[in-house]
């Protein structure tokens, strides 16, 4: 059988990386707040972005009504509760230690429409909320009115772990970034970047080979063994280069930067796996990667990681045109796009 030869074997492929490495990445981050205890953890890592970036802060809750529809609302009772609100957001944005001017704000109406389109009136570029409401903060998984923001809200949305923090400001160790070669993916790097070297962490880039698969008919022959061999070897080789020459590429910035090259498996479990080895404090990715599936808000990877991991995951996506926000029970009954096997 010939040796398989490739291109990109021979020449050493130009890696573009955006070149404002320095730029800041959002102008106007909001904290989407409720009445849990977790909610100071969603404002700590709102404010550190924030922070990070020099940008303006809203604090924000949204109120939804408590009684059933076409039932009238007390408003004697409905003031009363706004007034509450309020109370315990200017409460919370007093109690921070960052002096950043946040703004406090409540809203009243349905959680997922009401920040989806005050993000967009508004020209917010991160979005920050806890993965899982007050509604279900003993269950695992990511809650509707997460998941709901995460696919429709114009901007970038950090998602944090429904884990206490402590009365410091949040400091991170160690960003991860995962890279699939695409320059969707890529775009990510200038948030990672801003965000390690403003916290004096280190700045980790995976890069998880895709799976190698044969169609069986029968059992594999042993030509058929040395393609898949050649094939998985080619991809270590080409994503170790591929790393290696971003990492060269962001030498610049100044801070540590490490690569580590992910293989044996499906890319979702392996970037989970080492979310979980590598300790983790944030990971910082593109929304969708090398599909970019224009029906797809949310990438494979994206949304596997935002279902199984527990660390702040904070999605980059580009400032576009208002979305059009799905019915309120649509996402919460479609099936998600998981791979058959678990993690073990």
């Amino acid at each position: 059988m010939p040796k398989l030869d490739y291109p990109e074997d021979r020449l050493t492929r130009f890696v573009p990386v955006p070149a404002a490495i320095s730029r800041p990445g959002f102008h106007h981050v909001m904290a989407c707040v409720d009445s849990s205890a977790f909610a100071r953890s969603v404002l700590a890592h709102a404010a550190a972005v924030a922070e990070t970036m020099g940008a303006r802060l809203t604090v924000m809750r949204v109120l939804e009504p408590t009684s059933r529809r076409h039932t009238p609302t007390d408003p004697v009772e409905w003031h009363l509760r706004h007034h509450e609100a309020m109370a315990d957001v200017e409460r919370l944005v007093s109690g921070t230690d960052r002096n950043i001017g946040a703004e406090a704000l409540v809203l009243e109406g349905a959680a997922a429409e009401r920040i989806c389109a005050w993000a967009y009136e508004h020209k917010v570029d991160l979005t920050v909320l806890g993965a899982c409401g007050e509604s279900r903060l003993s269950e695992c998984g990511l809650g509707g009115t997460a998941r709901r923001v995460a696919e429709s809200v114009s901007g970038s949305v950090l998602l944090t772990p429904t884990t206490e923090v402590g009365e410091g400001a949040i400091r991170y160790n160690r960003v991860m970034t995962p890279l699939d070669s695409s320059s969707r993916a890529e775009c990510a790097l200038p948030i990672a970047v801003n965000i390690a070297v403003a916290h004096d962490a280190e700045l980790l880039l995976v890069h998880a080979t895709p799976e190698v698969t044969l169609t069986e008919v029968g059992p594999l022959e042993a030509e058929d063994l040395k393609m898949r061999d050649q094939l998985r070897n080619r991809n270590a080789r080409i994503g170790q280069r591929y790393l290696k020459q971003i990492q060269a590429r962001l030498s610049r910035s100044g801070g540590a930067i490490r690569t580590r090259l992910l293989s044996g498996g499906d890319p979702r479990h392996e970037i989970a796996r080492a979310v979980a080895d590598e300790k983790t404090d944030v990971i910082v990715l593109s929304a969708s990667g090398f599909s970019g599936h224009r029906d797809l808000s949310v990438g494979s990877v994206a949304d596997y990681l935002m279902s199984h991991v527990t660390t702040p995951i904070l999605l980059v996506r580009g400032q576009t045109a208002r979305p059009q926000l799905r019915q309120q029970n649509s996402v919460v009954a479609s099936p998600q796009r998981l791979p058959g096997r678990t993690l073990s």
